[in-house]
């Protein structure tokens, strides 16, 4: 059998139950050092100890020496929180309750590793680098450290993409770990192989033709450096280490350029390593097909509780590892991102040695001995294997599960604001087959392709011929409404904004509404900012505050601005602590305190550091100050910064407009608020032009934009004055 047919043996969890190596008793390694590495989205044949050559990855293969390799690992779902939550908890999807990125929780009576370990000594510390991951889903749960402080930028294109650079998530476990004495479990994600592929250099340059490859080339270099740091701090030789992947990647494979939308091998099948202490059978392998789910079991059989119990399917990798013939399985997949996003069927899959069955409105079975790379359905040849996995599969595979409810307050407070609906329909019938609606979701990604690269027209045009076929379709309303802001055209993109808030169950609701409060605050829509912090504070979004602060600047109320600014400053995270620090500056510049102003303004600096371009606002803060001050080239010098780096931001362009109309630069002034206005052309932006011409005393400009405003919104009697 060739190392790729090997590599497809078979899939996921299972529920056979192993015979312990046959009595064998299971080796323990009380106190070692626990560190688990997560590389997100790596598949395993994209690396060279799985006998790919296209890439190098000295750090990797070389822990694959002092490790045993598994060669046939698979995934139980190829999303990264549902993922991660079976390698935490031992237990499929059904059982922990997580079952996409947004809106699931992990059952409160589901034990995870993090409070296994805890419970025998260990201090707990992770370090995750996507907003998808964040610790209140529970997949924090039983960590005494656990930073996932991962913040969307302004108008991020999807929230699965927010994400942070892997080199600061590996400092920032680094100095975790660097201060604990006694035994620790230590979690590092990485997420450089998800999309967008866009390596560093030298990885940029050296993998120019395949930039998933170099992503991986990057993840290897950051996993190296973590793991030289554990051996300077003496840890490497005596820690159980456990290197795998959540899920892997289809790079057009089936039609599936990324992963979430089917079960074919190449999403499910990745890379597992297991570094024993004191190199017990480094450079080993295991063929026998294992299951991510299996960690939880390998490392609370090694080092939790002497009566631990393996939840049931699962099995101790060092057992499996020990057995010359270990007992067949059937390994159990599954994914609802078809359903939960698009309206389409749910799918769910059972492998058994060399078959794999997937149960679709149009079901496919694969011989992987003869076709690894699943590309003949063997379904109307009727195999003996057919009948047997279709059977068990039917008794096994989950019922479609909603997220859970909000309580009836946090309900009352989302219907006030017009949120009816309750998400993803649950009607039976037919869903149709994600097969058939593959070409679909890669217009998608060609609409998403055109939004980032700019062609915000064509961007448009694709989603709306989207939506008029499928208006159930979360994501895309989600891009619309972006791009919609992109052509200028503010009120249609708050509108699509919220159709996402209607598509999403109540409890996956707080993204959404962060979103389109981020976008009311941006349109000036202070009250109704406010509203939606309401709404996230009664579902208890810990976002509230920071945009409470934000909208009562807005509308002038200092004293609540005040308060919510406060309240995020002491208990929030990243970038909300930032931005409540630039509140704060603001609050003081209109008090006409500039030295607090100025505190406030260094406070926020130092809060970003580390961060690739500081928040949105500072530079802004900054130019206000040295314009009261009678700086005029250093205030002009700051506003000139916040608009290179945030060319959208209106407020910049109005106060550089401003600040030359008072030096007397009238030419300047109306350069730049004509600018600002041909790059947002809506009435909105024309009123706010003419009452800076008026404010500046250009009663000239004022009339010039009054009269061309006439000509563009003949119906609007704003301008008629």
């Amino acid at each position: 059998m060739t190392k790729r047919v090997l590599g497809m043996a078979v899939l996921l969890a299972g529920i056979g139950a192993f015979s312990c190596a046959r009595g064998r008793t299971h080796e323990r390694f009380e106190k070692a050092p626990v560190i688990l590495i997560s590389v997100d989205t790596l598949r395993s044949d994209h690396l060279p100890f799985y006998g790919y050559k296209g890439v190098e990855t000295p750090a990797l293969s070389e822990l694959r020496k002092d490790s045993i390799v598994f060669a046939n690992a698979y995934s139980h779902v190829p999303l990264t929180l549902a993922s991660h939550a079976s390698i935490f908890s031992g237990r499929l999807p059904a059982d922990h309750g997580i079952h996409d990125n947004l809106g699931y929780h992990v059952r409160a009576n589901v034990p995870m590793l993090a409070e296994l370990l805890k419970g025998v000594g260990y201090a707990t510390g992770g370090a995750v680098s996507c907003y998808v991951l964040k610790g209140d889903t529970g997949i924090g749960r039983g960590f005494d450290f656990y930073d996932d402080d991962v913040q969307a930028a302004e108008m991020q294109v999807a929230l699965g993409r927010v994400q942070r650079a892997g080199g600061e998530t590996e400092a920032r476990l680094e100095s975790w770990l660097s201060t604990q004495k006694g035994p620790a479990f230590a979690f590092l994600h990485i997420y450089e192989p998800h999309t967008p592929y866009e390596p560093p250099e030298p990885f940029a340059t050296r993998y120019k033709e395949n930039p998933y490859d170099g992503e991986i080339a990057a993840s290897d270099a950051i996993v190296g450096r973590f793991l030289k740091f554990l051996k300077n701090r003496g840890l490497y030789d005596g820690a159980l280490i456990v290197f795998l992947s959540d899920h892997g990647e289809g790079l057009g494979e089936h039609g599936e350029a990324e992963h979430g939308m089917f079960l074919y091998r190449e999403t499910l099948q990745v890379p597992l390593l297991v570094k024993l202490p004191k190199g017990l059978r480094a450079g080993t392998s295991v063929a026998a097909p294992v299951a991510l789910s299996d960690v939880f079991t390998t490392l609370g059989r090694s080092v939790g509780p002497k009566d631990f119990v393996a939840p049931a399917g699962t099995v101790s990798l060092l057992d499996l590892a020990a057995d010359p013939a270990p007992a067949p399985r059937r390994l159990l997949a599954e994914t609802f991102f078809p359903r939960i996003h698009f309206g389409w069927s749910e799918l769910s899959s059972l492998m058994e040695g060399r078959w794999h069955y997937i149960e679709a409105p149009r079901p496919e079975i694969y011989d992987l001995e003869t076709d690894p790379a699943e590309t003949k359905n063997r379904l109307q040849e009727k195999p003996d294997a057919l009948r047997a996995l279709r059977a068990e599969l039917l008794t096994r595979k989950p019922a479609f599960e909603t997220p859970e409810d909000v309580d009836p307050e946090a309900r009352k407070k989302l219907a006030s604001l017009g949120y009816l609906s309750a998400g993803p329909a649950t009607a039976g019938g037919t869903l149709d087959d994600p097969k058939d609606r593959i070409k679909t979701f890669e217009e998608l990604r060609v609409g998403l392709g055109n939004l980032t690269g700019g062609k915000h027209e064509k961007a448009h045009e694709i989603f709306q011929k989207l939506l008029a076929e499928n208006p159930k379709m979360l994501d895309v309303w989600d891009m619309d409404a972006k791009t919609l802001l992109k052509l200028g055209r503010p009120e249609e993109a708050l509108a699509a904004m919220k159709k996402t808030v209607e598509l999403v169950p109540a409890a996956a609701r707080g993204p959404y509404l962060i979103e389109v409060a981020n976008m009311c605050l941006q349109l000036g829509k202070w009250d109704d900012a406010q509203a939606h912090a309401d709404a996230l504070r009664a579902i208890g979004d810990v976002a509230a505050d920071d945009i409470a602060a934000r909208a009562a600047l807005g509308r002038g109320d200092l004293p609540a601005a005040e308060t919510a600014a406060k309240a995020t400053l002491a208990s929030g995270k990243g970038q909300a602590r930032v931005r409540a620090a630039l509140v704060l500056g603001r609050l003081a510049v209109r008090r006409g305190d500039l030295t607090a102003a100025t505190t406030y303004a260094e406070r926020a600096q130092d809060l970003s550091a580390g961060e690739k371009r500081v928040q949105s606002g500072l530079h802004m803060l900054r130019g206000d100050v040295f314009a009261r001050s009678g700086r005029i080239a250093d205030a002009e010098k700051e506003f000139l910064e916040e608009i290179r780096l945030y060319p959208d931001r209106i407020d910049a362009r109005i106060s550089l407009g401003t600040l030359y109309a008072s030096a007397n630069r009238r030419e300047d002034a109306r350069r730049v608020i004509i600018a600002f206005i041909t790059r947002q052309p809506t009435p909105e932006a024309f009123l706010l032009g003419m009452r800076t011409f008026h404010a500046t005393e250009d009663l000239q400009g004022e009339k010039q934009l009054r009269l061309e405003a006439r000509r563009l919104f003949p119906s609007d009697t704003r301008f008629n004055g």
